[in-house]
This record gives C-alpha cells, structure tokens and sequence, in this order.
C-alpha cells in the first residue's frame, strides 16, 4: 500500500515538473510610416513672377489630387532663363518661389522651405539658346514629401487571456502604439528625427542651483476673465 502511494505521489510531481508548452508569441507590430514623394514643375512667361492662368490651374488641379490625409513637407527651387543680368535673374527666380510656396501654405502644406538660393540662369534644364530653351528654363521645381502613418490593428490584442488559455502572454503594448500615432504631431517624426534646437547650459544649471538651495522661483499664474 505504501508503495503504491509514492508511486502515485511520484507522478503527480513529474507531471508538476512537466516541461511547460512555449508561449504563442507574436511579434509586436509597431506604427507603420509611409512615405512618399511628388514633384511639379511651374512654368512662368518671360521677366513674369506669375505663371499665366492656365498654368496656375495646372498647378492647383496637381496639389488636389495629392492625398487628403498625412504630413506634407515641400521645398522650392526658382530659375530664370539666360537673358538678364545674374542679380536680376536671382531676384526674378526668387519672386517665382515665394509665389509658388505661397498657393502651397494656402494648400495647407504647412512646412514649406525655400532653397537655400535661387539658381537665376545657372541650372538650365535645357542648354539651348532659343525661345523653346528659353521656356523650360523659366520654371519653379516643386518637390513634396508625403507621411502617413497606419496604427497597429489591436483588435483586443491587450486583454489578458483565461489564466488557464493556450495563450498566456498578450501582444502587450499594441493599445499604447496606437494612441502614440493618434497623439503626435507630425508623422514626420516616426520615420525621422528632427535636428535639436540651441540648448542653454547656463540657464539650466542655474535651475539646478535654485533647486538645491530652495530659491525656486514661483510660477506666474495668469488669470482670465473680465
């Protein structure tokens, strides 16, 4: 009898030490940024800052079809045919970028930057010396980043399963991807950083300072109201 009883007592502590089955894990599925880029070109008449008419449509008609979602990033490079003076070409080249990335703010593509320098007469797209030349030269070249970033799918993905489930561990952390592509700013920044800006290091030592000797300083509360 008694031994019948430690061999059953035996087998039911193999079966505690069983080996355990793997967990049915799956890898966490992050946001997912897109990009994608566009490019225009805006012909103007001659010694004219403004394209004519039909080339203004031409351009409004390319900026509504882009998509109505996502982050938009554009920079604009002015040119000038030959004729001219160099610093008058420049001048006229950048009149034509600034009225270029002026209908882009107006568009909604918020972050819109210059060249660096307008390029007047030195980048000819065409290295002819005629009228038709001369017509491809007179331009402004659009180039246009796109972002749009897709949140992981959850799909209840976070809630715990029955303890006694085949699958013990949840795909933690997808609800927390998801609000983080509701809650930023710009998708730009999933897919790549941003430059950091000037730091203070006296400012913020002297912060440290007031702190370890309680002369923090109060914060001023502003009242609205009449």
């Amino acid at each position: 009898m008694r031994t019948r009883t430690l061999v059953v007592l035996l087998g039911i502590l193999l079966a505690g030490c069983a080996t355990p089955e793997p967990f049915d894990l799956e890898p966490e599925r992050g946001p997912s940024v897109r990009e994608s880029r566009y490019g225009f070109v805006v012909r103007f008449p001659t010694d004219r800052a403004e394209p004519e008419p039909a080339e203004r449509a031409r351009l409004e008609a390319f900026l509504a079809g882009l998509p109505a979602e996502g982050r938009y990033e554009a920079i604009v490079f002015g040119h000038a045919d030959e004729r001219g003076s160099d610093a008058y070409n420049l001048a006229l080249s950048r009149r034509r970028a600034r009225y270029v990335a002026e209908i882009l703010r107006r568009r909604g593509i918020d972050r819109v930057e210059l060249a660096t320098a307008a390029f007047g007469e030195r980048r000819p797209l065409d290295p002819g010396r005629d009228e038709t030349a001369w017509a491809r030269n007179r331009r402004v070249e659009v180039e246009i980043r796109h972002w749009v970033v897709d949140a992981p799918a959850c799909a209840g993905r976070d809630r715990a399963p029955a303890l006694h489930g085949q699958r013990l561990v949840p795909e933690l952390g997808c609800a927390t991807l998801a609000n983080l592509v509701e809650m930023v700013a710009d998708p730009a920044d999933l897919a790549e950083g941003r430059a950091l800006g000037p730091a203070d290091g006296v400012r913020e030592a002297e912060a440290v300072q007031r702190y370890r000797t309680d002369k923090v300083k109060p914060l001023i509360v502003e009242r609205g109201g009449p």
